[in-house]
């Protein structure tokens, strides 16, 4: 169907879906063997990692989905095999170059970000970086052809085997707390073996041959903004990571205090509110391909209906999500959490409150950068993120100083980043972004009064089985006030599956 992002959206949101469930699953046993001040190590290697891992391999998977998707348009299927030798030299350098930093330097990147714990997990990164580089290779190239699955298929594999080589390597070395944290990635390490094979079984029934006399021109073209703009986030989350806890410890908070209160932002908070962005990354990523087929194709109609479609039907999901969320907190945290009590349940249900706002404005850049991506606009991609991170640091700086604002300066300078982004790319992308009222407000409405219900069954029946009934009572009235709207968008799902993409 061409005026969708078809079936490819739905495949990334269930397995997005699914691997969330198990990286929450993932994260509750393992902030209880390795504790909130262990997860505040895990989430500074984890920061480094996600920076480096987006300069090897995010950049070269959007461009390689860019540039294989529009040679498809173009008819240029010699080229694919071009693009993808150039990806893999392209990623391989710089993966294993970083490796060797992290190997050899591991032990003066522990000590700078005040975790001397954490040196021997940053050696693991010398193996996981070059894997990440033909992973991303590899799902850049089939993204392309808009073939989802083996995208899903493989993130799957990671999270499960993530789930039980990490929590069980996490266990067996949590005698320190050093062990522990390298034991969980100990078992990511192992996680992205697995789905680096499937991915090399999936990209060989491809059968594409390199072309070793294409133009470097055009792929370089597209990967340097790329790459930079993928690193940009990570960089910007990597320093924070780095200057924290000393923000923090200069409002007056000790130490172990101030990584106490980052690992509960960031490992405890984050992972139950980053939830929602599945279904806006997944929209995302089956966008970038989509557009720009159709705008090699010059079918500017076309691009219009599927943009504004898909930011409707990411709004109409993640509403719901995020409201319901922040319905249950209170309730949720000292549950799943053991280690989350007293004061810490009332920090937590603050962070998530004021973070609720950031991960909407994520969830809007996120698709407004695909579409800036898959339209060219490769340069203002960066441009936009760069001011965004430097707005970020810069109100980080200043509110994390302060006595009265101290961790909730995280969330606060995540609002001031991507709203910055979503404005920067809005007033580029004006005239072909126009939201539907009613299709806007209806979602808004019906979360709120969905908040309300649930709010009132947890005052009856605060337990496990409140919360859990009280996802289910939600989601029914939320579908119930939505009834338009659902309706709508059923008719269109059931098209998109009898039609072929």
């Amino acid at each position: 169907m061409k005026y969708t992002v078809g079936k490819g959206a739905f495949v990334l949101i269930v397995s997005g879906i699914v691997c969330k469930v198990f990286g929450a699953l993932f994260r509750l046993p393992l902030t209880n063997i390795i504790s909130l001040q262990g997860i505040g190590v895990f989430q500074m290697v984890m920061s480094l990692y996600s920076l480096s891992l987006g300069l090897v391999s995010s950049g070269v998977t959007n461009a390689l989905s860019k540039l294989v998707s529009g040679a498809r348009a173009r008819g240029e299927f010699n080229k694919i095999g071009g693009y993808f030798r150039h990806g893999l030299i392209f990623s391989g350098i710089i993966s294993l170059l970083l490796g060797m930093i992290f190997l050899f330097l591991s032990h003066p990147i522990a000590l700078l970000q005040g975790a001397r714990e954490a040196d021997i997990s940053y050696m693991l990164l010398s193996i996981l970086l070059p894997l990440g580089a033909l992973i991303g290779c590899f799902r850049g190239v089939l993204q392309g052809y808009e073939n989802m699955t083996p995208t899903a298929i493989s993130q799957i594999i990671e999270q499960l085997f993530k789930f039980a080589f990490g929590l069980f390597f996490a266990y067996l070395f949590s005698n320190s707390l050093g062990g522990g944290v390298f034991g969980a990635f100990l078992g990511i390490t192992i996680s992205e073996i697995f789905a680096f094979i499937y991915l090399l079984f999936a990209i060989k029934r491809k059968r594409i041959a390199f072309n070793r006399h294409i133009e470097k021109k055009e792929f370089l073209k597209a990967v340097t903004p790329l790459t930079l703009s993928a690193v940009v986030l990570p960089l910007v989350f990597a320093v924070e990571s780095l200057i924290i806890v000393s923000l923090l410890s200069s409002a007056g908070m000790e130490n172990q205090v101030a990584t106490t209160l980052y690992g509960l932002s960031s490992g405890v908070v984050g992972a139950i509110l980053h939830f929602p962005l599945v279904i806006s990354l997944s929209v995302a990523v089956v966008l970038l391909p989509k557009i720009s087929f159709l705008s090699e194709q010059n079918d500017y109609i076309a691009v219009k209906k599927v943009v504004n479609k898909s930011l409707m039907i990411m709004w109409f999901l993640i509403m719901p999500l995020i409201v319901g969320i922040n319905a249950i907190a209170r309730n949720l945290y000292p549950i799943i959490y053991s280690s989350v009590t007293g004061e810490l349940v009332e920090i937590a249900v603050q962070l998530t409150l004021f973070s609720s706002f950031a991960v909407v404005l994520s969830a809007f850049s996120q698709l407004l950068n695909s579409i800036l991506q898959a339209k060219g606009y490769y340069n203002h991609s960066l441009l936009f993120y760069i001011i965004g991170g430097v707005a970020k640091i810069l109100s980080l700086i200043i509110l994390a100083r302060l006595p009265s604002t101290n961790i909730y300066a995280i969330p606060i300078s995540n609002v001031v980043l991507y709203s910055s982004i979503c404005i920067c790319s809005l007033i580029k992308l004006g005239r072909l972004i126009k939201i539907d009222a009613f299709s806007f407000a209806l979602p808004i409405v019906s979360s709120f009064v969905m908040f309300l219900a649930v709010k009132l069954w947890l005052s009856f029946m605060p337990n496990i089985w409140g919360v859990i009934s009280g996802v289910i009572i939600g989601g029914g009235v939320y579908m119930i006030l939505c009834l338009p709207l659902v309706k709508n968008y059923a008719k269109e799902f059931k098209l998109k599956f009898k039609q072929k993409m």
